[in-house]
C-alpha cells in the first residue's frame, strides 16, 4: 500500500499521523477543566467573571480568553506560560524544562498529554462570547 493510502485509511479510523498535534474534543475538555486533581485550571481561574466560591481568583477568567486568543495562542499558554511571562506562577503543563522539587511520580513526565492540552484548548474555544 502507499503511504498516502494509509495515511488516508488512519485518518478515517480517526487515528492521526505520528507527529500531528491530535484533534481537541470539547467535552473531553470541560470534563478535564472541571476535574481538580487533573487540569487544576480552577485553583487559579474561574469559568465567568463573576466567579463562583469554588473557583479561583488569581488569574482571568477563562471564558475571556477565547475572546483574545487565537488557538495557537491558548495553547502556547497553556503548555508554557513561562514563555510570555518568565515569573507567571502557572505551571508549565507541557513542559519539564527548568523545574525543582517535582514529585518522583510526575519527574520528567508533562502534567497534561498532548491530547489533553488539544482537548482544553477545544473547551475554551467553545467559551468564547459567554457572559
Amino acid at each position: 500500500m502507499s503511504a498516502a493510502l494509509l495515511l488516508s485509511l488512519a485518518l478515517q479510523a480517526g487515528a492521526a499521523p505520528v507527529g500531528a498535534v491530535p484533534v481537541g474534543d470539547a467535552a473531553r475538555g470541560q470534563v478535564l477543566l472541571m476535574d481538580r486533581t487533573q487540569s487544576l485550571c480552577l485553583l487559579c481561574h474561574a469559568l465567568t467573571p463573576s466567579g463562583d466560591a469554588n473557583q479561583g481568583n488569581l488569574a482571568p477568567p477563562l471564558s475571556r480568553l477565547a475572546a483574545r486568543l487565537t488557538r495557537e495562542g491558548l495553547r502556547e499558554r497553556i503548555a508554557d506560560m513561562r514563555r510570555f511571562n518568565p515569573d507567571t506562577v502557572m505551571p508549565p503543563f507541557r513542559s519539564t524544562e527548568g523545574l525543582s522539587q517535582v514529585g518522583a511520580a510526575w519527574a520528567g513526565r508533562p502534567a497534561l498529554s498532548e491530547q489533553q492540552l488539544e482537548d482544553l484548548v477545544a473547551y475554551l474555544l467553545t467559551l468564547e462570547g459567554r457572559p
